[in-house]
C-alpha cells in the first residue's frame, strides 16, 4: 500500500514538473522572436528637384526579424533587395531609371490589440540603403546597365520609413504578414552638387514568419 501511494505521488510530482514544459502548452504562447520572408513591389519616385518623375514599380523582396515585448509592441528589423528609381514620359517614349538597392529598415511596431489571431499594427523608424546598381531603359529597348554608377549616385541613402502592418496567425506560431509602407529619403542620392533629389518608395509586400 505504501509503495502505491509512493508510485501515485511520484507520478503526480513527475506531472506538476513536466506539465510547465509541455511543448504543446509552450507552442500556444507567443513567442518573443520570429523570422520570416517577404516580397511583393515598390512603387518610388525621385523628389526635390526630380519632384516631376512618375511612380515606377520595381521589386522588393527579403526577410525579417521581430522581437516582440509584452504582446504590445516590438521592434523589426528586415533586409531587403530593392528597386527604387522613376519614370518618365516624354513624347510618348518611356524613361525608366531604376537603383537597386540593399535597404535595411528598423522599425518599431505597435499592435492594436494584445492577443488574438489577427494583429493589426503600426510601424515607423529609421531606414539605410546601400546602392548596389543603376541602369536606365528608354521605351521598348533592351534595359542599359550603368557601369560608372558610382560616379553619378552615392552609395548610401538614409530615410525614415513608416506604415501598417496586418498580421494572421493561420496556424500555431506560423503568421502571414501583409505590411504597407511609405519611404521618404533625407539624403541628396546625387553627386552633382547643383541639384538636390531624394528616394520615395511605397512599399506594399506579403511574406510570413514563424515563431522562434
Amino acid at each position: 500500500m505504501k509503495k502505491e501511494l509512493m508510485k501515485s505521488a511520484l507520478v503526480i510530482l513527475l506531472f506538476a514538473f513536466v506539465l510547465p514544459f509541455n511543448p504543446l502548452k509552450a507552442q500556444s504562447n507567443d513567442k518573443t522572436w520570429s523570422i520570416g520572408v517577404e516580397g511583393g513591389a515598390n512603387f518610388s519616385k525621385l523628389g526635390n528637384d526630380a519632384s516631376d518623375s512618375d511612380l515606377k514599380p520595381g521589386l522588393l523582396l527579403g526577410g525579417n526579424l521581430t522581437y516582440s515585448i509584452r504582446n504590445t509592441y516590438g521592434f523589426t528589423g528586415k533586409l531587403l533587395y530593392s528597386q527604387k528609381g522613376a519614370q518618365e514620359t516624354t513624347n510618348g517614349v518611356t524613361y525608366k531609371s531604376t537603383l537597386n538597392y540593399i535597404e535595411v529598415p528598423v522599425v518599431a511596431r505597435i499592435f492594436f490589440n494584445r492577443n488574438g489571431n489577427f494583429r493589426p499594427n503600426l510601424f515607423a523608424g529609421p531606414s539605410f540603403g546601400f546602392l548596389t546598381g543603376a541602369s536606365n531603359k528608354t521605351g521598348s529597348a533592351d534595359r542599359v546597365k550603368l557601369d560608372n554608377y558610382k560616379d553619378t549616385f552615392k552609395t548610401f541613402d538614409f530615410g525614415l520609413t513608416g506604415g501598417i502592418g496586418f498580421n494572421y496567425e493561420m496556424m500555431n506560431d506560423i503568421w502571414l504578414l501583409i505590411d504597407a509602407r511609405y519611404t521618404h529619403g533625407l539624403t541628396d542620392i546625387t553627386k552633382s552638387g547643383s541639384t538636390s533629389i531624394n528616394n520615395q518608395a511605397i512599399g506594399i509586400t506579403a511574406g510570413f514568419a514563424i515563431g522562434i
